[in-house]
């Protein structure tokens, strides 16, 4: 493919950005529902995968997207999984990181882990190269739930995790949950519940919906899916939103929820429409108003960046009315809703010019949103319809 070459920022300014993604496009295995890039582990491709790490992070100071001044607030290494790494490659990574950036007072820097490919020394060399926050896949505690999405880890070891004692000099905890299964109901999706509410090292919950994505094994066989139905489908959203509530924890994104003071910032700052710099094969950026990805092709990223090319797949220009859209649609997922006046600052519009305003009447009308200016806010029945109210009002 194509690449695509940047030459410095044209204001000579650096781009200010405060957020770091990386991707490990490393997997013990791929789950059947999973659309993420993702390659199987390989001790040699990982060498050579972190010294082009290194390299990307040099070709990207002498482009201008990075320099001295840049000092970060949010890490996060995602995937893939980056748990795959050995214990020395995660602190090899870890050294790269703490080399290349500054990280602000009260930093936040999370590392993605599957229950399969996490150890305590792994966890050792994590949290002394810097890592504050971990995050489990664990998706189910139920093991039927568990082989039908593919999962190679046990609830088992779910449960030995969730005392594992070298997760103590962390932060933040949080687990990472999937509903909507085929075959599942929300009993079974309770008793998963009630198992990590006894938990005191969790402090985060992400409970997705499952989404099915075509190409992939269940896109592939949707048919043959015994998924719940929309009925079943409620009961269990707003049984799942009300447990967490009853355990203390708080919903602030239709899919997140945390203990007081444990939010997940970097996500904050994707919602936020904050910049930021993406690292590695198939990582996304957003800076200077442009969204660009590298390249998804493990084999094509390693050689471009070892002939000095920027490894960009593509890139798009977030002009006013993709913006706005944007602000729209993560803005009603969110609790805290649209701030309308910081939409005016960074749209040059105000809301009302850019939204159908006699949708936006009967949303309130119905108790699905409301209006207490400056924030438009959805109702907790608003929450749950949020992506076709922000189609509606756009």
């Amino acid at each position: 493919m194509k690449s695509i070459e940047f030459g410095a920022h044209g204001s000579g300014q650096p781009t200010g950005f405060s957020t770091l993604y990386l991707h490990i496009p490393f997997c013990a295995a791929k789950c059947r529902y999973c659309d993420f890039y993702s390659v199987r582990y390989d001790a040699e491709a990982a060498v050579s995968y972190l010294g082009a790490i290194e390299k990307e992070i040099d070709l990207c100071r002498e482009n201008g997207s990075i320099d001295d001044r840049v000092e970060l607030e949010t890490v996060f290494f995602g995937g893939g999984t980056p748990s795959t790494l050995s214990a020395a490659e995660l602190t090899a990574l870890c050294r790269v990181i703490r080399d290349s950036f500054t990280l602000a007072p009260g930093y936040e820097w999370t590392v993605e882990c599957n229950p399969e490919s996490f150890t305590p020394d792994k966890a050792a060399a994590l949290r002394e190269g810097g890592v504050t926050r971990l995050t489990f896949g664990f998706q189910s505690l139920n093991d039927r739930e568990l082989r039908m999405l593919g999962r190679i880890h046990s609830a088992d070891r779910c449960h030995i995790l969730l005392v594992d004692e070298s997760l103590t000099p962390f932060t933040s905890i949080g687990v990472d949950l999937m509903y909507g299964l085929p075959g599942q109901s929300f009993e079974a999706l309770a008793e998963t519940l009630d198992v990590i509410f006894t938990s005191s090292r969790v402090m985060h919950l992400s409970a997705y919906e499952l989404t099915i994505a075509e190409e992939t094994p269940f896109g592939r066989h949707h048919r043959l899916l015994s998924l719940p139905v929309e009925k079943e489908m409620s009961r269990m959203t707003e049984g799942l939103w009300r447990l967490l509530k009853t355990n203390g924890f708080e919903q602030y994104e239709v899919s997140n929820f945390a203990k007081e003071g444990h939010r997940c910032r970097h996500n904050e700052a994707y919602w936020d429409h904050r910049p930021w710099l993406g690292l590695g094969c198939a990582a996304h950026s957003y800076l200077d108003g442009q969204r660009f990805a590298n390249i998804a092709d493990l084999g094509s990223y390693l050689a471009m960046v070892a002939d000095r090319r920027l490894p960009r797949d593509f890139i798009e220009e977030i002009d006013v009315p993709k913006q706005a859209t944007e602000m729209v649609l993560l803005g009603l997922r969110r609790v805290k809703g649209i701030d309308t006046t910081t939409f005016l600052e960074k749209c040059g519009l105000s809301f009302e010019e850019f939204v159908n305003t006699k949708k936006m009447a009967e949303f309130i009308e119905e108790e699905l949103l409301t209006f207490e200016p400056p924030f438009l806010r959805p109702t907790m029945r608003g929450l749950l319809v949020a992506d076709a109210m922000a189609a509606a009002l756009i």
